[in-house]
């Protein structure tokens, strides 16, 4: 029988290093969240069985049983958590690999407890305004995954390039290889596929849903929009109310 934590978001912590799993539980103590901890895989996953967790922060490399096996295990159960995967440097690959298997973010060591923080509320925020919105399955390239991923808070290749180690030519490469696409036209179908599903479903402001899909100005949103799709997000909206998709 699970039991539910008392406290505004309940949120397990999972890494090998005791001096960690303690900076964690003060910064997110001290913003109100209830913390537990598991010193590893087998323990997260004992206590996910028997705790009702929102957000689960997993690291990637531990003993006995790394992060990726310890998803794994947690999507076959009745776990609803939110998992972030927390990785070094060198594991980025690793951790955009563990979103295909379900984990929702990654945050790199070293962070600071603003990014901590924040990363964590964005992913409860998001889950929270989207609701019932399926997820589209990430993509075999780690390239395609992370920009898929991180469609709106990508500004150019560099932001690319510097996240996963590769060069901005390479970045080019990559999604050019994967996807017949440029790395531009990549990201705009990412974020159109989010305006799109944000103009029929909710009552955001066109300014809004720019600014939410990682357009600089509502005037480049209502262009980009206009000439990948014919029609101008306004009347796209207005054509998904009197006609809705068939499903």
């Amino acid at each position: 029988m699970q039991t539910q934590p008392t406290g505004e978001h309940t949120i397990l912590v999972v890494d090998d290093d005791e001096l960690f799993l303690q900076y964690c539980k003060r910064v997110l103590s001290d913003s109100g969240m209830l913390v537990d901890l598991a010193g590893d895989g087998l323990q997260a996953l004992e206590k996910a069985q028997t705790n009702s967790y929102e957000l689960i922060l997993l690291d990637v490399s531990m003993p006995y049983m790394d992060g990726i096996e310890c998803l794994q295990r947690l999507k076959k159960t009745d776990s609803r958590a939110l998992v972030i995967m927390v990785t070094g440097g060198g594991d980025v690959s690793t951790a955009v690999e563990a979103m295909k298997l379900g984990a929702v973010d990654y945050i790199q060591k070293p962070f600071g407890p603003d990014n901590l923080r924040s990363r964590i509320e964005e992913a409860l925020e998001k889950k929270k305004r989207e609701g019932g919105e399926e997820s589209e399955p990430l993509s075999r390239d780690p390239v395609v995954a992370h920009i898929q991923k991180n469609a709106t808070q990508i500004n150019s290749r560099k932001d690319v390039a510097e996240a996963l180690g590769l060069s901005m030519d390479q970045v080019s490469s990559r999604v050019q290889t994967a996807t017949g696409q440029s790395f531009r036209q990549l990201l705009h179908t990412f974020r159109l596929k989010r305006a799109v599903h944000l103009l029929e479903t909710t009552e955001m402001d066109i300014a809004g849903i720019a600014e939410e899909t990682g357009f600089a100005t509502v005037q480049h949103f209502s262009r980009v929009f206009s000439i990948v799709k014919g029609v101008s997000p306004r009347k796209h909206r207005q054509q998904s109310r009197i006609d809705p998709p068939a499903e």
